[in-house]
């Protein structure tokens, strides 16, 4: 059961949702980075969830380095949203 990962991604979630608004940035920034952690170091060989952590990784990676624009931050919240959801669907299975 992947717990401390799916909330780790619904943390991320809810942080994007007020990135361009937060102050400070800093405690949404450390909250994408913890995600962006949990799902790096959970890579593991194939598989859906695998691709979604990857897809993570890659899209906060983009989010927290430079401006963030509507377009990083529209890529990063659909890589956490099927990340999500991998997570749930494999806990059920």
């Amino acid at each position: 059961m992947h717990i401390n990962e799916l909330k780790a991604a619904k943390a991320a979630k809810a942080a994007i949702d007020v990135l361009l608004t937060a102050t400070p940035k800093s405690v949404v920034l450390a909250t994408l980075r913890t995600a962006n952690h949990v799902a790096v170091s959970n890579v593991s060989s194939g598989g859906a969830l695998n691709e979604a952590r990857g897809k993570v990784g890659l899209a906060l990676s983009n989010l927290m380095h430079g401006l963030p624009s509507q377009d990083k931050i529209d890529k990063a919240k659909r890589a956490i949203e099927a990340w999500i959801n991998e997570l749930e669907a494999s806990a059920a299975a």
